[in-house]
């Protein structure tokens, strides 16, 4: 039996790196730091600590203290998070 493949386009890249998501909240802006397990020019699968509440839209900075990347969060699952890229890279 053949599993559908959900996703119109594969992740092109493995990564076990640091990243940091950049969450608007009533005090400014917070970081919290997750590690990026794949990644595409469209999207990532982050994890992200367990008990960290995420926006629908945030930013994720790949390089600490750069400009973070506009995403939206597409699916979650405990400690695992898929993104979406809104703008481009």
């Amino acid at each position: 039996m053949r599993i559908k493949q959900k996703r119109a386009i594969r992740r092109m890249r493995r990564r076990h790196q640091r990243a940091w998501l950049v969450l608007d909240s009533v005090e400014g802006r917070s970081k919290s730091e997750c590690e990026v397990m794949d990644i595409s020019h469209d999207g990532a699968r982050l994890v992200i600590a367990s008990g960290l509440t995420v926006p629908k839209r945030f930013g994720v900075a790949l390089v600490p203290n750069s400009t973070p990347r506009e995403c939206e969060r597409v699916w979650r699952n405990g400690e695992m998070m898929g993104i979406r890229f809104t703008e481009p890279g």
